[in-house]
């Protein structure tokens, strides 16, 4: 909670400094008093969440980077801003269409090819460099690049993906944009722990690619495997998405799981041995970290692996509550190392599917007791299964906006045989390497990768069972969760107090519900930013009106796709684009290609440019006397940016959709 608050409030140096130290110091007094009282009362647990708190708003404000002097955001308004950084490869990203993509760590900073700076420059920076420009840079590699660091975009229509926001989570903070001409290449990394993972983990893709996998085959087997899904392609990925399986194609929580189960099962005889649970321990761990090496020592990997090292220790303590223990012990020190681990998608889940099947499953598993063997263990992976889905379930609906209904099919067809293709995996990867991989193994394990995607594609099919465009905001999940807590409290002790919490939970969410359907009642007149393209919507309540130049539909267009789900639209039209709309009191003159405008006793509030008229802006200012002029992404820019000065000069406001996002004016405006 401290460091969620810490990056909601930034608190500053001198508040976090008297906190901590009267902090700390009412700590040492509530201890020293529990020492000296036979009976204990809340007031020492009480301190010591403060303290933690405090703990956890300091990790944050010493992890940004405005408290760290040598970060590049610091040095920008610098007198010796260097002209050249020195960077080196700290992580490959999936490219995209026209770059690839890396992260890259700053080493320092120069004012001339020869000469460094007297201080070293830190930070993080998004590398984009032109695929039809370079050869392929790896992990560990030095570049020398010119400082000249650009900010992220934001997105510009509502409800998009903030890449940015996303970015900084990650600690990234600027962008570079590269030509092969614009960076020089001072060596190769070759040493280092992460540099040795990655070339493991790119050797391992070029041994796998000498054999008969087919491509499909390849990009799921490195994903599944080597936790590398730049291959996979957007309809296998969708495949997945759609089944309830897409975990299955990122390293995570789940395979690093099966792997320490997998360990624990093989290595059970050594228990037998003197100190053999700490040597099948040690083992174990090193079996853990050896799978983080050949996957590459990817960030997601590092957390996973981490996560169930200290669940591989719990589970040799064979005390009650040392698995819930441990794994609340692994979130602290991850979150110690790096708060921002909390903002990321992926740890969300995983933390929440741990806890939710250490705390569900049991008692869910409890509830039915089968005869047989067999109908035994698939109870067991269907309980499994649903606990872990409520765990990630309200999560799922806020960022994915999609719930998998077939999702517990999926499982219990792939699940049971997971072990087995991910040691099957890791075994011809390992084989591979060694390139004694026999071409029979090598079809037959292709074949399995190959029915496993059939079955994802087949289950995925049945569209009828996949719930998707979802409305769930940011505070209906943080309820939902809510409820899941207490639902759980209720499980272990039928007390009234849990009772009234489980339903005060369900009362505050249907109070969101309707709170946010009233709030959805609104009208407003939306100018969408569109590359060549005019698009206006005319919002009242749950039906919008679409105005357009294009015959496109939600499919087409993402961010209509957005905003449709997230302002609950029921109702969609489409019509032809005019030239005047009386909207909200306001009236809505559109001066197209023609050029048209003058028209007698015609006063528009707001003038909007589309298809980059020929007009003298001046003379339609003052003739027209507008309160605000718009340009939309149809114009030129050249037209847009003397079209701003024009503006500027009469002190009329003037708004870009290329710059400022899309315009909206809502009934309240």
């Amino acid at each position: 909670m401290g460091i969620i608050t810490a990056f909601y409030l930034s608190p500053g140096k001198e508040f976090l400094t008297f906190t901590a130290g009267a902090g700390f110091l009412v700590f040492l007094t509530a201890f020293f008093r529990a020492q000296k009282n036979l009976f204990q009362d809340a007031f020492f647990g009480i301190v010591a969440c403060g303290l933690f708190f405090i703990i956890g708003m300091g990790t944050v404000f010493l992890h940004s980077s405005e408290t760290q002097a040598n970060h590049y955001l610091n040095t920008a308004e610098a007198e010796d801003t260097p002209e050249l950084l020195e960077i080196k490869i700290d992580e490959e990203l999936k490219p995209g269409l026209y770059a690839e993509k890396y992260i890259g760590k700053v080493l320092a900073g120069y004012d001339s090819l020869n000469k460094q700076l007297p201080r070293n420059i830190s930070g993080k920076l998004l590398l984009n460099i032109q695929k039809d420009s370079v050869s392929h840079l790896h992990i560990g590699d030095h570049i020398l690049v010119p400082y000249r660091l650009s900010p992220f975009s934001k997105p510009l229509n509502p409800y998009l993906f903030d890449y940015g926001n996303y970015m900084k989570q990650l600690g990234v903070e600027k962008q570079l944009n590269l030509s092969a001409e614009e960076f020089i290449i001072l060596k190769r990394g070759k040493t280092g722990i992460k540099t040795f993972a990655a070339r493991l983990r790119e050797k391992s893709i070029k041994r796998l690619r000498n054999y008969s996998f087919s491509a499909e085959e390849i990009a799921v087997i490195q994903a599944l495997i080597l936790g590398n899904r730049r291959n996979i392609s957007a309809e296998t990925y969708k495949s997945y998405a759609a089944s309830g399986a897409v975990h299955i194609l990122a390293v995570s929580g789940l395979h690093v799981g099966i792997i320490l189960l997998l360990l624990n099962w093989l290595l059970k005889p050594l228990e037998m041995l003197p100190r053999g649970k700490f040597l099948k321990l040690l083992i174990s761990l090193l079996g853990l970290w050896s799978y983080a090496l050949v996957a590459g020592l990817s960030p997601s990997v590092i957390r996973a692996v981490s996560m169930f090292s200290f669940l591989a220790i719990g589970m040799q303590i064979n005390r009650r509550t040392s698995t819930m223990n441990t794994l609340f012990m692994s979130l602290l020190v991850l979150l110690l190392i790096n708060p921002f681990y909390i903002l990321q998608v992926g740890f969300q889940l995983s933390y929440l599917a741990v806890f939710a099947i250490i705390a569900i499953q049991p008692k869910l598993y409890a509830l039915f007791q089968p005869k047989s063997g067999l109908a035994d263990y698939f109870w067991k992976i269907l309980s499994v299964s649903i606990a872990a889905q409520i765990g990630v379930l309200p999560l799922s609906l806020f960022y994915f906006h999609q719930f998998p209904g077939l999702f517990f099919i999926t499982n219990l067809v792939i699940l049971p045989f997971l072990s087995i293709i991910l040691a099957g995996g890791i075994l011809i990867v390992l084989l591979a390497l060694l390139d004694i991989l026999p071409e029979v193994f090598a079809k037959f394990y292709g074949s399995c990768i190959s029915l496993m995607n059939n079955l994802v594609d087949y289950i995925a099919g049945k569209e009828s069972f996949l719930f998707s465009d979802i409305y769930f905001t940011k505070p209906m999940a943080i309820v939902a969760y809510l409820i899941i807590v207490t639902g759980i409290l209720l499980i272990y002790n039928q007390r009234p107090r849990n009772v009234y919490l489980l339903l005060s939970g369900i009362i505050i969410i249907q109070l969101l519900l309707i709170h946010e359907n009233l709030g959805n009642q609104t009208s407003e007149i939306i100018i969408f930013h569109k590359n060549r393209t005019t698009m206006l919507g005319l919002k009242d309540a749950n039906h919008l009106q679409v105005l357009s130049t294009d015959s496109l539909t939600p499919a087409q267009d993402l961010f209509l796709k957005e905003y449709l789900r997230n302002e609950s639209i029921e109702e969609l039209e489409y019509t032809n684009l005019k030239n005047i709309y009386a909207v909200q009191g306001k009236r809505l003159l559109i001066i197209d290609s023609t050029g048209i405008y003058d028209l007698p006793d015609l006063h528009p509030n707001i003038v909007l440019l589309s298809h980059s008229p020929r007009i003298n802006l001046d003379r339609l200012l003052n003739k027209l006397n507008p309160e605000i002029i718009i340009a939309d992404g149809s114009n030129f820019k050249t037209y847009v940016q003397r079209w701003k000065r024009s503006a500027e000069d009469k002190k009329i406001p003037f708004h870009y959709t290329g710059e400022k996002g899309a315009f909206q004016l809502k009934d309240s405006d």
